[in-house]
């Protein structure tokens, strides 16, 4: 027993052992349970490393397309913030006939498809500074519909793996997300090109919206068709109150050390790649194309978009690929920590390669390095999460805490990056860039070294 726990929690904590699962899955039932995540990431990959910045640079004043796309994104990532624990929380308790997760997922699947229909037809209705705003609520839109399907299902590893196979599930969590973020980086790469006239930009940007939420579609009916729930028993179930609940939202993170330094180092770490994600397009653009360039391999006129979406981002998740798996499958036999402190130098590398070679080819290989360090990061961090989570039925809140040290960054990292580059546009020899790459190696470096405190985990 812990010191400071009231006798409800103790409760919990023995009913939650009661309940742990012990039943080995299967290899099709990794896939189901995992596959969802290959349709979040496609979304999500295809919206803001190609899709978004390139509207908002295609219909929005050029001189401000890094505090305009910072606009765009934060408010809807700050509501993200907030909705992901609040709606992880909330399944923990919910009794559907389908179970916890997946009515949900349902729910917000719907939704998120009205609103992606919505952004694809959007730049037509608004112009200028209405655009913006335009822009800005569909953004938030898009979170909350999106993160009450995705946030409660951040909890299903827990519901249903037991904890020798924890490793490998988040391994297939790591390969489909992967798979995601690489098909999504694609296809938006491939269809969309801020450089082509508008009219044909526009058809453009409606086929790559309408195509997300085809996606988005199948894989969710799949995923609800093949992942079965058992509803939570009635029997023996704290009922919801919502005073208790909001008294319980928010953890003392001294009674759970463990949880409080995986979720620091989680928040560090994707603090380290959203400071520099929104804006590598317009790296890519401002520093390494220019009048008359041409993309290495593919020999095409240069665009961020292209080069992004089917050079740098395809190089980066072919070695993530190849270290996802492995990566999982290593962690449940010899530890989680001895991966994240690989990964954790790996991506740190990168931001220096970034800093001294400013070229293509150096981009192309910041790619592959920081590719194995994101892969090994990316099988083993659910699985260190599902490791320390505390003794009690409330997973989907603590998962929830887990996505929204993710989404947090969003916001901060974006704003610090945005305000970096706006501020220091004027600087000869790109030397915005440079501090934003600077800044992104200390957060590397600082979270990486905040898994030593993890005493709970290997």
């Amino acid at each position: 027993m812990e010191i400071g726990k009231d006798s409800g929690e103790v409760a919990m904590s023995a009913a939650a052992a009661a309940e742990l699962p012990i039943r080995r899955v299967s290899l099709l039932e990794h896939i189901n349970i995992n596959v969802f995540w290959f349709a979040n990431n496609f979304h999500w990959q295809a919206l803001l490393a190609i899709v978004i910045p390139s509207m908002v640079a295609k219909f929005l004043p050029v001189s401000q397309e890094a505090i305009n796309l910072t606009t765009v994104v934060l408010w809807g990532t700050i509501v993200a913030v907030i909705v992901n624990p609040l709606i992880g929380a909330i399944s923990d308790y919910a009794t559907f006939r389908l179970g916890r997760r997946r009515p949900f997922m349902i729910i917000g699947t719907i939704f998120n498809i009205v609103v992606l229909v919505a952004f694809a037809f959007a730049p037509g209705w608004a112009s200028s500074t209405a655009l913006l705003v335009l822009f800005a609520v569909l953004f938030i839109l898009l979170q909350i519909t999106n993160n009450v399907a995705n946030s409660p299902w951040s909890a299903i590893i827990a519901d249903k793996v037991p904890q020798s196979q924890r490793g490998l599930a988040a391994g297939f969590n790591g390969l489909l997300s992967l798979l995601g973020t690489a098909v999504g980086s694609l296809v938006a790469g491939a269809i969309v090109n801020k450089h082509d006239p508008l009219p044909v930009y526009r058809q453009e940007i409606v086929q790559i919206f309408l195509l997300i939420a085809a996606v988005q579609i199948i894989f969710v009916a799949y995923t609800v068709l093949t992942v079965k729930e058992t509803p939570l028993s009635l029997v023996g179930q704290e009922r919801f109150s919502f005073r208790r609940f909001v008294r319980r939202f928010l953890f003392n993170p001294l009674h759970y050390p463990d949880m409080a330094w995986v979720l620091l180092a989680r928040l560090l770490v994707m603090m380290g790649i959203w400071t520099v994600y929104y804006f590598l397009q317009y790296y890519f653009d401002n520093v390494l194309g220019g009048p008359g360039v041409r993309t290495i391999i593919y020999n095409t006129p240069f665009s961020g978009e292209f080069f992004n979406g089917l050079v740098f981002q395809p190089a980066l998740l072919l070695t993530a690929l190849l270290t996802s798996i492995v990566g999982g499958w290593a962690s449940d036999h010899w530890g989680r920590k001895g991966l994240v402190y690989l990964s954790g130098a790996m991506m740190a590398i990168v931001c220096l390669v970034f800093i001294f070679f400013q070229t293509q080819y150096g981009a192309l290989i910041a790619g592959l390095i920081f590719g194995i360090g994101f892969g090994a990061y990316t099988s083993v961090d659910w699985a260190l999460t599902t490791d320390v989570l505390p003794p009690t039925n409330e997973a989907g809140k603590f998962m929830g805490f887990w996505s929204m040290m993710g989404i947090l960054p969003q916001v901060i990292g974006t704003a610090i990056g945005g305000v970096i580059l706006q501020l220091l546009q004027s600087l000869p020899n790109h030397l915005g860039y440079t501090v934003l790459f600077a800044v992104t190696t200390l957060y590397f470096a600082i979270g990486t070294l905040a898994i030593k405190q993890v005493r709970g985990a290997r």
